[in-house]
């Protein structure tokens, strides 16, 4: 049987301590940066949770092969809360978080039912879910591309990784996080800049 995380020790260890200081520094400054980008639009207040979230989700899978379920549902609830604050308050339409969700989220999760290994993990399709939904509210074409990205980054990464440690699994998380990070920067400061039409 393969071992898909380094050990269970050292995986409990870390989610119990949480993320450490540099990787809450990186995810501050991720935040700080997105939140920049989409100064002025009703998306600015996801900004922050979709840096923080894509940031340590990013570096635990990276280190335990595992995104805790502390770690998504925390971010589920807070973009939720910020969700419906966009519906009630700023009138934005709730069918395009709707949407980024099941476009980043649906495609993972029917890989993961009909795979055999159960590649991508449940901890994949849940983030991917969470990321989704601030994706959808910047733009559903956002969370498409995010996830395309995602694929072709973590289709290049887990052949390299495969190759170094001899090990099926991989983490998808940090490609996850990786394009959600990227194209949420891209749409936002193409639609600042009114260079593409997106």
């Amino acid at each position: 049987m393969l071992h898909t995380t380094p050990t269970q020790a050292a995986v409990d260890d870390l989610e119990q301590r949480g993320p450490g200081a540099r990787t809450i520094g990186a995810g501050v400054a991720v935040a700080a940066l997105l939140t920049v980008v989409y100064v002025g639009r009703a998306e600015v207040l996801m900004m922050p949770a979709l840096g923080m979230t894509a940031v340590t989700a990013a570096v635990m899978d990276a280190r335990t092969l595992r995104i805790p379920n502390w770690l998504t549902g925390t971010g589920a609830f807070v973009l939720a809360v910020l969700s419906v604050h966009l519906v009630v308050v700023e009138n934005t339409a709730w069918q395009p978080l709707a949407a980024g969700a099941a476009i980043m989220g649906g495609p993972l999760l029917a890989a993961h039912l009909v795979s055999k290994s159960r590649t991508p993990g449940l901890g994949d399709v849940k983030l991917a879910t969470v990321l989704g939904a601030p994706l959808g509210a910047i733009s559903p074409a956002a969370a498409y591309w995010a996830l395309l990205l995602a694929l072709t980054i973590g289709a290049g990464f887990g052949l390299i990784y495969q190759r170094a440690t001899k090990r099926r699994a991989f983490p998808l998380g940090p490609a996850i996080s990786l394009a959600s990070v990227l194209t949420a920067f891209a749409f936002g400061l193409a639609s600042s800049s009114g260079v593409w039409a997106l």
